[in-house]
């Protein structure tokens, strides 16, 4: 049944990915806020909507569009990232995360693009939207800045004909954005609720706290079994990539991924937030193994065995 329903990118299986992103929204709203521009329920449920709609977004566009061939096209990786993201062990809601991650991944979405078009014109664009979208986000997280790193990475080593604008959208761009932002904010007395770090000393300093008796908690069962899909995933995916830009792009994102996976669970000051950065990650890796022909009663003892255990482990347990 969940196989048939999300065989083809249709209404059908948008509407319901949609549905069930705004019950993750609404689940949300019940844990404790502890950082958010709002103090309401139902605006802080609109904004996790909104942000989570926003990754869903560039996951589709990443992972079904660019990435699988046309003949193998489904949309389980619609079904996918709300399980995903549901599995995180989150014990409360910090929008700083939630909402630079739907900035991140909408960055991804448009460097992929720049990756794909010929069209130098197009290029630009879409390599400012990415560099401004990694901008607006380290204003949440000062730390997110480095991630431009990613597409001069890109530009270096990834045959890619280089041009003088591009160096300067990716060195400009932060340079006249972030501190106009940090003028505004003041003005406006609000530049203590940004500028989060955790390298840096800033009016909000980003508790880390490394877990010196490491022992893994119930809460974090379903992430392990997302995990070990990942991995199977991975495997897969490297076997069959072709091309050298995308190999590149994968072992970028395999690295992204256990950087930020490593970090997050020796840390013990998290709220669970921060699992939103591996987010696209996990489900563009795991959304490949759908691409091969594959019996339906895997496809769905796959999604069963994310259900039950995520619902076993956070509301029975």
């Amino acid at each position: 049944m969940i196989a048939k329903a999300f065989q083809k990118f249709n209404y059908t299986s948008l509407i319901v990915s949609s549905i069930l992103l705004m019950g993750v929204s609404y689940y949300y709203t019940t844990l404790d806020i502890t950082w958010s521009f709002f103090t309401s329920k139902i605006l802080n449920g609109i904004l996790v909507f909104g942000a989570l709609m926003l990754s869903n977004y560039a996951i589709d566009t990443v992972t079904r569009q660019l990435t699988i061939e046309r003949s193998n096209r489904n949309a389980y990786h619609l079904l996918l990232y709300p399980l995903v993201i549901f599995s995180f062990p989150l014990e409360s809601v910090d929008m700083r995360f939630i909402l630079g991650s739907a900035a991140i991944w909408s960055a991804w979405r448009n460097t992929r693009l720049f990756i794909e078009t010929t069209n130098n014109q197009e290029k630009i664009k879409r390599l400012f939207d990415a560099v401004l979208l990694i901008s607006i986000s380290s204003v949440l997280i000062l730390e997110n800045i480095f991630i431009l790193l990613v597409p001069v990475i890109i530009l270096f080593v990834g045959n890619i004909k280089t041009d003088i604008k591009y160096f300067i959208l990716i060195i400009g761009t932060p340079i006249i954005i972030i501190p106009t932002i940090s003028v505004i904010l003041s003005f406006l007395n609000l530049d203590n609720k940004l500028f989060s770090s955790y390298l840096f000393d800033t009016s909000d300093k980003l508790e880390t706290s490394m877990v010196t008796d490491f022992a893994i908690q119930s809460s974090f069962w379903p992430l392990i079994l997302v995990i070990i899909y990942f991995l199977i995933s991975v495997i897969i995916k490297l076997r069959k990539t072709v091309g050298f830009q995308r190999r590149l792009l994968d072992i970028i994102g395999v690295f992204s991924f256990f950087s930020f996976i490593i970090f997050f669970m020796l840390n013990q000051s998290i709220s669970g937030s921060e699992f939103h950065y591996i987010s696209l990650i996990i489900v563009y890796f795991i959304a490949q193994i759908f691409t091969k022909k594959i019996s339906s009663i895997y496809v769905n003892l796959i999604f069963i065995s994310l259900i039950v255990t995520t619902v076993t482990f956070k509301f029975i347990i």
